[in-house]
């Protein structure tokens, strides 16, 4: 597995501890610690899933601005 998806492992138990501990009413200073970091692990996340090089993506041609890189021509788009 790649960093990105430990990251968004981390993130996912983050947020799931975060709403556990908010339905219980366990502790407000520890729910409010989670709620101020959690826009560093969000930004933490998208960076890198955004800096992920693990895939292979290839350029769209001249042409294919608007089309999917996995979809060849104007019909695999479905709406032409």
């Amino acid at each position: 597995m790649t960093k990105s998806v430990y990251v968004a492992l981390f993130a996912t138990v983050y947020l799931l501890v975060y709403i556990i501990l908010f339905t219980l009413d366990i502790s407000f200073n520890w729910i409010l610690l989670l709620f101020s970091l959690s826009p560093l692990v969000l930004v933490w996340l998208t960076l890198s899933v955004l800096s992920d090089h693990s895939v292979q993506v290839q350029d769209l041609e001249e042409e294919e601005e608007w089309g999917y890189a996995d979809r060849p021509g104007r019909r695999g788009l479905g709406i032409f």
